[in-house]
């Protein structure tokens, strides 16, 4: 918190506050493209042919086993597995950034309260709780609790348990990931655009490409409707996502957290107006 917040002196005399907003914000920002990246790279890299070879050229061969060149009838599997791997380590990415990011603004609210107290700030210890705990914690700490944050922590919950099948059990589910009735569901909140012709008609708009308009659709209109994804799996089953659902998760994560910097912001304003 030492880049986020700084003690200044009023013209009076008296002990100010500094919130750098932006730097508050600057991590989870260059983590969603990270992130974005990492997952594009997975998809993208694994789409063309099986590597025949995956031998590290070095001077001494680390040889556990894995014959050079890779059997024919094995690459596809590898690859899959890489993917499942690659994608599980992308979400790894993006939860692990929305952790701290929410981490620090759990710090910033406390420091907020404490400055209000006493004049001061302290050092806060790490907080070390899962994500979706601190997502709670952090809605319980600007007295905002409400039904949806519960849902987004369920959410983060059913996200966490598939990055972890995806970047440690090759993308099979067990039992030890199961949540609810024998299974490992994986939700999410994502949104569908539907396109109405002038007759009424409406048309859900292919959620695996960009839309563009062309002459034909003037006169017709687009609506946005949230909708609350779930894919649910069962023991043996391998965890998938399309490219589509990838991106609306990245958008999930960037929704809630700029619904976070929103609630900070908001609290920084209330303390500021009570001095």
């Amino acid at each position: 918190m030492t880049d986020i917040l700084t003690l200044t002196k009023k013209p009076d005399g008296k002990i100010g506050l500094h919130v750098d907003f932006a730097a508050f914000e600057a991590p989870m920002q260059q983590s969603l493209r990270r992130a974005a990246v990492f997952l594009g790279y997975a998809f993208h890299t694994t789409d063309s042919a099986p590597l025949a070879s995956v031998t590290l050229k070095s001077n001494i061969v680390f040889d556990v086993g894995v014959p050079d060149p890779v059997p024919e009838a094995e690459r596809n599997s590898y690859q899959l597995e890489f993917r499942h791997w690659a994608i599980g380590q992308g979400l790894i990415e993006i939860d692990q950034a929305y952790n701290r990011f929410v981490g620090s603004a759990i710090d910033l609210v406390n420091s907020l309260r404490e400055f209000v107290a006493s004049g001061a700030i302290t050092t806060k210890k790490p907080n070390l709780a899962n994500t979706w705990t601190l997502h709670e914690q952090f809605y319980d700490a600007v007295g905002k609790k409400a039904a949806r944050h519960d849902e987004e922590s369920r959410c983060l919950r059913s996200l966490g348990n598939a990055r972890n099948c995806l970047a440690h059990d090759s993308g099979r589910v067990t039992s030890r990931r199961f949540t609810e009735d024998a299974s490992m569901p994986v939700r999410w909140r994502g949104r569908d655009m539907f396109q109405a012709a002038k007759s009424g008609e409406q048309r859900l708009i292919p959620r695996d490409r960009v839309f563009v308009a062309q002459p034909k659709d003037i006169g017709s209109e687009l609506s946005v409707v949230e909708v609350r994804r779930q894919r649910v799996y069962r023991e043996g089953e391998v965890v998938q996502f399309a490219a589509w659902e990838l991106s609306e998760i990245l958008f999930f994560y960037q929704d809630i957290a700029i619904k976070v910097y929103g609630q900070a912001w908001d609290y920084f304003k209330e303390v500021e107006a009570a001095q």
